[in-house]
């Protein structure tokens, strides 16, 4: 009997001790994390149809801009030169616009020209993209003087948050009939087509 009130009267104490201290009955562990907005954007050969499919595509530093060969500026009718992606994830409305530029062929003083039109269509994307703004540029035959510079043209406008992604098929046009009839000099033509991407 003796065993049992000297064990009872230690926890007693024991309690009476930790409920002076004023500690609380429960305390919170708190878990936080930041996740930077994602931008993937640029050029790609194959068709992205899905978001997962172009982070894969354009994750890589050096990816986002590709060259498209053999192209024949002899000949009339649309031709397609490759896809663009968007994947984006930030919180401000982005807007994405294309500036073509004409392909040129420079032999000795002179510089040849050569105008397309650019347009697009949408292949792929989730619904808070707006596709717009096709067709830009002139088809027209080639010359020794520079054509008019095409404004940047808005392609795609997205909302304000949330996940967006969009993939677009480019195609270019060519006045062929009129080029292989004016006869183009011999040499490598190169242009470019300019992607860029501003969030306001």
């Amino acid at each position: 009997m003796k065993k049992i009130i000297a064990i009872l009267l230690v926890l007693s104490v024991a309690f009476v001790a930790f409920a002076e201290t004023g500690a609380p009955t429960s305390t919170n562990l708190g878990l936080q994390t930041v996740i930077a907005p994602k931008l993937y954007h640029g050029f790609t050969a194959t068709d992205n149809t899905s978001a997962p499919a172009i982070v894969t595509a354009l994750s890589a530093a050096s990816s986002g801009s590709i060259t498209k060969t053999g192209l024949n500026i002899e000949v009339d009718g649309a031709q397609e030169v490759g896809y663009y992606s968007l994947y984006n994830t930030g919180n401000l409305q982005a807007t994405v616009k294309f500036t073509p530029s004409p392909l040129t062929l420079n032999l000795g003083t002179t510089t040849y020209y050569v105008p397309y039109r650019l347009s697009w269509t949408a292949s792929s994307g989730n619904s808070k993209v707006t596709v717009s703004g096709s067709p830009i540029g002139t088809v027209a035959v080639f010359g020794t003087s520079a054509p008019t510079a095409v404004p940047a043209t808005t392609a795609m406008l997205t909302t304000s948050n949330g996940l967006r992604w969009q993939t677009l098929l480019l195609k270019v046009e060519f006045a062929g009939a009129l080029n292989l009839a004016a006869g183009l000099p011999e040499g490598t033509f190169t242009g470019f087509i300019l992607a860029a991407v501003t969030a306001s």
